[in-house]
């Protein structure tokens, strides 16, 4: 579009409706943003360029912490048209031009061919602020950056907006861990999501800590200084995560495992004490019953049968008496041996099978564990008028 062009756009605007119509906001302004309206920049020579900084300083006002874009079509030349500004725009107009947009703030500027630097041109960017004036940035760069998404523009209008508002302009960081999910952390407030492993975050330029959390994953964390208006990418090397080390590890004492086993030894020693006591009440039952057949029939009761016995046979009564005696008191004992051994071999039996931990815990982890196998081999049998119990470990 020509000067010519423009200016004969200006003057209808500024017949037809005696004034340039208000633009809308993109958002409602809020006590946390600031409503700015960037015009396009005003040019005579370098229309490309000068529409291409315009899309890359409003993206970046979009952008801005503290900051909404209030959008609008208008370039800075039209208004100053239809205003009846001066060449070079003096206070009273920009005044005019902030009563007509009815705005407190907004971004003007214009662009030109530097002289004496072919393949170059010089950008002069203001921001006016109602009550505080006009503050002025400038930046020269490539006669080729025409395209609003190049990242080279992109740093500059991300330069120029910073220079303007006073604040440190923003840079963003590329994130790359593995190919899964999960999140990103920034000096230790959670602020992106990874998506296939990659995510993209806007920051402050400067120095800040990164670290990304991953399930099943670790990475340490890694410092990174975003440069202003400017791409940083970082690479985080996850390795596999550690299990949380158990209050039960293998190298704690297996207490289950002692107990069981020594439930099964003092079982099978209780099994082993009542077949003994049974082996005498068997025993001192025979020795009685064969000292009675020597008696007449009608004696029932050989420890008060002394009257009744001929000669020679009470002493034989006494014997028989204390073999009964001692047949009940093994028998007894043989039950109660063998009741209470039964109890702890149960005992000893149910701990030992259900202690599975620490040898699932090895299979689990992966690692080769040498550790010796104890067993319980109980061996029952007369040998040589004793009964042998066995421990192999």
């Amino acid at each position: 579009m020509t000067r010519a062009t423009r200016f004969a756009l200006g003057l209808l605007a500024a017949s037809a409706f005696g004034a340039v119509p208000r633009s809308a906001h993109a958002e409602p302004p809020n006590a946390k943003a600031t409503p700015v309206y960037v015009l396009s920049i005003w040019t005579d020579n370098s229309d490309d360029q000068a529409d291409a900084l315009t899309q890359a300083l409003r993206s970046r006002a979009r952008e801005a912490q503290g900051w909404s874009l209030a959008e609008t079509t208008q370039s800075f030349e039209t208004l100053a048209i239809a205003l009846k500004c001066p060449n070079r725009p003096d206070p009273p107009c920009l005044q005019r031009i902030a009563d007509q947009l009815h705005a407190d703030h907004y971004v003007w500027g214009t662009m030109n061919k530097k002289k004496g630097a072919p393949g170059e041109v010089k950008a002069d960017v203001h921001l006016w602020a109602r009550g505080k004036g006009d503050t002025e940035a400038i930046e020269t760069y490539s006669d080729n950056l025409k395209d609003a998404s190049d990242e080279s523009l992109q740093a500059i209008a991300a330069r120029l907006f910073g220079k303007l508002t006073g604040t440190s302009a923003a840079g963003t960081l590329v994130v790359h861990a593995g190919t899964g999910g999960g999140s990103v952390v920034v000096d230790g407030a959670p602020k992106a999501v990874l998506e296939n492993g990659i995510a993209r975050v806007d920051l402050p330029s400067g120095t800040h800590t990164v670290s990304v959390s991953i399930p099943g994953f670790d990475a340490a964390s890694q410092s990174a200084t975003v440069p202003v208006g400017e791409q940083e990418d970082m690479t985080f090397t996850l390795s596999p995560s550690q299990p949380a080390p158990d209050s039960t590890g293998g190298s704690s004492f297996p207490v289950r495992k002692v107990l069981g086993y020594s439930s099964l030894v003092a079982g099978v020693g209780m099994l082993v004490a009542g077949g003994v006591e049974g082996m005498r009440w068997l025993s001192d039952k025979n020795d009685s019953k064969d000292i009675r057949r020597g008696f007449s029939t009608s004696i029932t009761d050989v420890c008060n049968a002394s009257q009744q016995l001929a000669s020679g046979q009470p002493q034989k009564a006494v014997q028989a008496c204390n073999d009964s005696k001692d047949a009940v008191t093994a028998s007894a004992l043989a039950w109660v041996f063998a009741g209470v051994g039964a109890a702890l071999v149960g005992t000893g039996v149910w701990l030992v099978t259900g202690d599975h931990g620490s040898s699932e815990g090895s299979t689990s982890a992966g690692t080769a564990s040498s550790k010796p196998k104890v067993d319980v081999v109980p061996l029952l049998g007369l040998q040589g008028g004793r009964l042998d119990v066995r421990v192999t470990f």
